[in-house]
């Protein structure tokens, strides 16, 4: 099958050698829900920040989406991957002062111009369960609705990828087996591919694969 995320003996070092990643490989198939687990919290922030472009390793092979995003600067990264490629980090902020549908709409506008924004906006909506709460600002719902929101803004572009840095802040087991199975029917309908970058998933969760790391999580804490 063919691979839609390739890591190859990944190492990333920081101050005074210290070891945050190292030879690091793993791959994801397309269209394949994944989580990679036995990770220690530093080097989850470390992958992701490798992954969106925000932190060049010091060696090893990056593809994504049959890109190799390792010898480009920052700035091209993310101009190359465009909307192909959408990351959720850890401590994402929805805009306070936005309606759900007002984040949806905005973020159509500034990264894609071919869907019909309204068509795609209710689309999304239905697909999230967020349907009856698209005129509510993100302090008037609970934990798990701020998740789904994160995650809908995520997909409205269609990405073929998307990469969640730890994506259930607040929520409880019931409420990340909610969103699993939410990921999971977003991957179907879409023909997405997700990697979860977290520990917080039962192994059991169907349509939910494991990526066994080839790492020590006790190398850093």
């Amino acid at each position: 099958m063919a691979k839609i995320v390739q890591i190859a003996e990944l190492s990333v070092y920081g101050d005074d050698d210290e070891i945050l990643l190292e030879d690091l490989s793993f791959t994801l198939d397309r269209g394949e829900v994944a989580f990679i687990r036995n990770l220690s919290d530093i080097q989850y922030e470390t992958l992701f920040d490798v992954l969106v472009g925000n932190l060049s390793p010091d060696s090893g092979q990056v593809v994504l989406d049959d890109r190799n995003i390792v010898r480009l600067s920052r700035k091209n990264r993310k101009q190359m991957l465009g909307s192909e490629v959408s990351f959720l980090p850890r401590n994402f902020v929805l805009p306070e002062e936005k309606t759900i549908s007002e984040s949806l709409e905005f973020k159509l506008k500034i990264t894609d111009s071919r869907h019909n924004i309204q068509e795609r906006l209710n689309e999304v909506l239905e697909l999230t369960g967020l349907k009856a709460k698209a005129r509510q600002l993100p302090r008037e719902m609970s934990d798990g609705e701020r998740v789904k929101a994160a995650l809908a803004i995520s997909i409205v572009t269609r990405p073929e990828l998307l990469i969640c840095h730890k994506p259930f802040p607040g929520l409880n087991s019931k409420g990340i087996k909610e969103v699993i199975n939410l990921l999971t029917r977003i991957s179907e309908k879409q023909n997405m591919s997700v990697l979860l970058l977290t520990d917080r998933i039962d192994d059991n969760i169907n349509g939910v694969n494991v990526i066994e790391s080839n790492l020590d999580s006790r190398v850093v804490s």
